[in-house]
């Protein structure tokens, strides 16, 4: 799916529909659940045995005369806010694997870097400031992505 992202003007439109079309479906179905469960939870009119169950009796019965519109209100706003915990969760998650492949390739730069220095008379400067600046790039972006993560 990530090659789909990155490339997305050689994928076919059909494909990119499907996917658009699934995404979709899954906001329906979250936002439909949400509804649902608003809905059930909400005491029946004259059902005095569930209003007793409640701590609120007034509060209880004020959900009685809720119209399913504003049921429906209510479930689009904690379907938006799940969506964004979501979307936060996601971008936690790539942060992290970013940090750890800039972690990496630090590494790689590293020990290409003592390589070159343990090897003096023959050092290849060129290489050895190629690997450095490579070092330096890769610990910044774990640096960043480390923020990321951590929410900063």
């Amino acid at each position: 799916m990530g090659h789909y992202l990155l490339h997305a003007g050689s994928v076919p439109w059909q494909d990119q529909l499907l996917y658009a079309g699934l995404i979709l479906v899954a906001l329906v179905a979250l936002f439909g659940v949400f509804w649902w469960r608003k809905r059930a939870s909400r005491p029946a009119k004259g059902d005095f045995a569930a209003l007793a169950t409640h701590t609120n009796v007034a509060e209880a019965l004020a959900a009685q005369d809720r119209s399913p519109l504003a049921d429906a209100a209510d479930a689009w706003e904690q379907t938006q806010s799940t969506v964004k915990h979501l979307q936060s969760g996601v971008e936690r998650t790539l942060a992290l694997v970013f940090v750890l492949l800039s972690g990496l390739g630090f590494l790689i730069s590293l020990t290409a870097v003592l390589s070159e220095v343990f090897s003096f008379p023959k050092t290849s400067w060129g290489s050895l400031l190629f690997w450095l600046a490579m070092g330096g790039v890769c610990a910044w972006f774990a640096r960043v992505q480390w923020r990321d993560f951590r929410g900063k």
